[in-house]
């Protein structure tokens, strides 16, 4: 069961189709992965539909927005239940992958940790699209941000100094944030990672790292 999950606005930005290819992807994994989301998406899509059809376009304020949403949480719309769905879903990222994560032709970058790289397969420019795997108990060195950075947990988990996280755990992090993701103990972390610009590690001693994963 998830515990983390996408931002309001960023899953009304899902359902309008506003959202890039590639920040689209992270949001439709982590939507397989999460029921709550699922039903969430359906409701935005539903509420969405009546907006349109009994309203003229206006500026919403953020108090509108914010009702908006509350409204959402109280009055759920009636959706078809997601598990009933379980069966005849694709995962997103089927097509990209071999049937199974331990077939996947992995590059190293460091000893403990390896990449493998999908942008070029998805056709993105501007964006870095990749799984990202972590051995058990591996710790990625400290980093920020230069943009922003979307992280599906496909397998596994990590731990950094914001939170514990699992398979199917969406997680946002930009330049305000600095940390040092640390794989779970009792097995390989694999990620869907979607970065807008390069991370930047912050050690004294880590500046060449920087060389090594820039991909701009």
């Amino acid at each position: 069961m998830s515990n983390h999950h996408p931002d309001d606005i960023t899953m009304l930005d899902y359902t309008a189709g506003t959202l890039p290819m590639a920040q689209s992807l992270a949001i439709a994994v982590h939507l397989f992965l999460c029921e709550s989301c699922r039903s969430r998406a359906a409701q935005l899509n539903t509420l969405g539909g009546v907006v349109l059809e009994q309203s003229t376009p206006q500026n919403i304020s953020v108090q509108d927005f914010d009702q908006f949403m509350a409204d959402l949480d109280e009055n759920p719309t009636n959706t078809a239940e997601p598990t009933k769905m379980e069966g005849s879903r694709q995962h997103p990222l089927a097509q990209f992958l071999p049937e199974r994560l331990t077939d996947i032709n992995w590059r190293q970058q460091t000893k403990e940790i390896a990449e493998y790289d999908l942008s070029s397969v998805l056709g993105v420019s501007g964006y870095r699209v990749a799984l990202q795997k972590i051995k058990a108990g591996a710790r990625v060195p400290e980093h920020t941000h230069k943009g922003q950075e979307l992280t599906v947990i496909l397998n596994g988990g990590f731990s950094d100094e914001l939170g514990v996280y699992h398979a199917g755990d969406f997680i946002a992090r930009d330049a305000s944030h600095k940390h040092t993701p640390t794989a779970l103990q009792n097995e390989d972390c694999i990620c869907l990672t979607v970065l807008d610009a390069p991370i930047k590690f912050t050690g004294p001693f880590l500046r060449w790292f920087n060389l090594f994963f820039n991909w701009k």
